[in-house]
């Protein structure tokens, strides 16, 4: 085919399509949305004692202050990197909060022996794990659909970004359903969720944000930030 009248021909085909809203601006939007399932979900598990629990105790509150960040940050990240040319800047915020969350459980954890054996005799916690991946699993869907309609640059690292922005915010859930006085069994329990959640999704990056996968949504029409 000539190509004068190739690009004649797509040219004819071109359709205007409505750029999306800046990553920070649908981030927020998720996370209202999130917070909101979140916050039902917990209630419905969650007694008078519970939050009685959490809220005496500062060093229950703190960890999951830090949580919401790195939620918030790890969110925008997700959504920034479906855009092309955006600043890779935004990809070490949430690195750096999660690092913060983790060094808050650590350092309000016990040192002794006894504590390990405590973690590791801490059965309940799978109710835990399963609020947090199963719980956590339509915020998934969400994101994922969101992500989908940007362009899919580097699918590993916009599902691992997703997978921590859900499972930090799931925590949050958990530890006030459910309250720790050990934040050894939180760092733990909880971190083994989200990195069962950052494996499972990653693993299924190349299933959904793939490029096939976008065309098969939008129709070869990738709308893109301005």
């Amino acid at each position: 085919m000539n190509t004068d009248r190739l690009v004649e021909r797509l040219a004819k085909q071109l359709e205007p399509v409505a750029p999306l809203r800046r990553p920070g601006t649908r981030a927020a939007a998720w996370l209202i949305g999130a917070m909101l399932y979140v916050g039902i979900l917990t209630l419905s598990m969650t007694s008078a004692a519970d939050i009685a629990a959490v809220e005496n105790d500062p060093w229950i509150v703190l960890p999951q202050v830090v949580a919401i960040v790195t939620s918030m940050l790890a969110v925008t990240a997700t959504l920034a990197s479906v855009v092309p040319g955006h600043s890779r800047r935004v990809f070490v915020w949430p690195v750096i909060a999660l690092a913060v969350w983790l060094a808050a459980l650590a350092a309000a954890s016990p040192q002794q022996a006894e504590a390990t054996a405590g973690i590791a005799a801490a059965n309940r916690e799978w109710l835990c794990m399963v609020q947090i991946v199963l719980g956590g699993a339509p915020l998934v869907a969400v994101l994922a659909v969101m992500a989908r309609r940007g362009a899919p640059l580097h699918p590993a690292v916009t599902a691992a970004f997703a997978a921590i922005a859900v499972g930090t915010l799931s925590n949050v859930g958990a530890c006030v359903s459910h309250p720790h006085t050990d934040n050894g069994i939180t760092l733990a329990w909880h971190g083994a969720a989200i990195l069962v959640l950052v494996l499972v999704c990653v693993a299924g990056s190349r299933y959904v944000l793939s490029w096939s996968a976008a065309r098969r949504m939008s129709g070869d029409e990738l709308q893109l930030d301005r």
